[in-house]
């Protein structure tokens, strides 16, 4: 499998990124049904240590034109009173390795047949993602590796993929703190480098460049890594609803959307913070 990974061209080092913002919808959701998470009751105490948080965090931030601070608050009120989970109700656990995180995106990602193989499935008009994807690997932006698993026996796609999950991710999620990886290998797969560490930054107050760099990397000591991939995910559906807000034709995707973000954080948002 390893002599396969290294024929892909998305995977050599010359390799660009699929810039934030470009095919954000191309693996979409919405047309796939999930289970959503059992929800948590939320207290106004937890509502306003999530607000104070949120707030000393942004202290340093600066608004763009995605949202104002008006309208900003009540959006992640709404947004996090969908998404997120009491600790105690949070699910399992952190996997245990990166190939063992891949394999719950791909699971997460994948279409799979009455034998619980990894189908190939066509891309509904308007999913932007190209014309078939292979558990979230589309032919538009990993050409190689989605024919690479098109090609697979059914039975050896999901642990391919992971694989190729693994590998596209690493050199971003290498850089980050243990506790963080997970959650952001799933993030930056699902929606792209520059679009995680942008919502990274926003999260934790400092210039939403999309760089992963020494400022963004030195904001995070000190902080509660599960408080900051709560305040990641609401950055993120806020972010989605916006987009939705400015063109209709999104909306579609949302219900999606809010699945996936909020199975991401039950996830791998159980990070241990010490």
């Amino acid at each position: 499998m390893a002599n396969i990974l290294t024929q892909i061209p998305e995977l050599s080092a010359s390799r660009i990124f699929t810039p934030f913002g470009a095919g954000e919808f191309d693996r979409q959701n919405a047309s796939r049904p999930m289970q959503e998470p059992q929800r948590a009751g939320w207290t106004d105490e937890k509502g306003q240590r999530l607000v104070a948080m949120s707030d000393r965090m942004r202290s340093a931030a600066t608004m763009d034109d995605i949202r104002s601070e008006t309208t900003q608050r009540a959006m992640e009120d709404e947004v996090s009173k969908n998404i997120m989970q009491d600790q105690n109700l949070m699910g399992p656990k952190v996997p245990k390795n990166e190939y063992d995180s891949a394999l719950a995106t791909v699971d997460m990602e994948a279409r799979k047949d009455k034998a619980g193989n990894v189908m190939v499935y066509d891309l509904p008009s308007g999913d932007m993602g190209g014309s078939y994807e292979v558990a979230g690997i589309n032919d538009k932006y990993h050409p190689a590796a989605a024919q690479m698993l098109k090609n697979l026996p059914a039975g050896e796609r999901r642990d391919a993929a992971a694989r190729y999950v693994v590998e596209y991710t690493k050199p971003f999620t290498s850089k980050l703190p243990e506790p963080y990886r997970p959650f952001f290998q799933d993030l930056a797969f699902n929606r792209g480098v520059g679009g995680a560490t942008k919502f990274l930054q926003r999260a934790i107050g400092v210039k939403d460049d999309g760089a992963l760099g020494p400022q963004t990397l030195k904001a995070l000591e000190g902080l509660n890594p599960s408080e900051v991939m709560r305040n990641v995910s609401v950055e993120q559906m806020t972010y989605e609803r916006k987009l939705a807000e400015q063109n209709p034709e999104r909306k579609k995707f949302l219900n999606g959307l809010q699945n996936r973000v909020s199975n991401r954080y039950r996830l791998f948002g159980n990070a241990p913070t010490g």
